[in-house]
């Protein structure tokens, strides 16, 4: 198989093809492998002249360097991301709407499926939505029933935030056809 020493590929194997390395964050001797070492050196870690560190795509995603229109710049080698963070009210968009509710007199418009016109009605587990609109004179919700951010209470628990995914490996090449760079 062609390729570049330090080119990464995705495989579909439960195993390593001969002359490539998961991208594991693995440490490497800079004895062990010169030619990967000069062409990536301590991008990854590792101590420069004596290790350095393959790249780690453990639960990653493999994204181009750069700037992209309106995005932060990101650089080659750049870690971002997390598969676990602990939700808080800044991990939310700033947003405000109504929220518009019936007492739920009227029966004969109650519904028991929502639909995009159907406004919270009946407080019981039947016929709980009403396709016609509150009006002023409807009943109105307690001020304190729906608050800015909830009940304010604080959760320590982590969210996975892992997109859905089919288990391929980020592998590397350690010994393949030397790229040589462009002047």
């Amino acid at each position: 198989m062609d390729a570049f020493t330090g080119e990464i590929r995705l495989f579909p194997y439960n195993f390593v093809p001969q002359n490539w390395a998961y991208c594991d964050g693995s440490l490497i001797t800079v004895q062990q492998n010169p030619a990967l070492y000069s062409v990536i050196g301590n991008l990854y870690g590792g101590t420069p002249g004596q290790n350095f560190n393959l790249p780690n795509l453990n639960g990653r995603v493999a994204m181009g360097a750069g700037p992209g229109p309106g995005l932060t710049d990101r650089p080659v080698g750049t870690a971002v991301g997390a598969d676990r963070i602990t939700m808080v009210a800044s991990n939310f968009a700033p947003h405000t709407h109504q929220v518009l509710a019936k007492d739920g007199s009227e029966s004969a418009a109650a519904l028991d499926i929502p639909n995009n016109t159907a406004y919270l009605a009946q407080p019981r587990n039947v016929r709980l939505y009403n396709n016609t609109a509150p009006t002023a004179t409807n009943q109105t919700l307690a001020a304190t029933t729906v608050g800015d951010t909830g009940s304010g209470a604080t959760s320590t628990a982590l969210r996975n935030t892992m997109q859905p995914f089919q288990t391929l490996s980020y592998c590397i090449c350690l010994d393949g056809e030397y790229p040589i760079r462009s002047s």
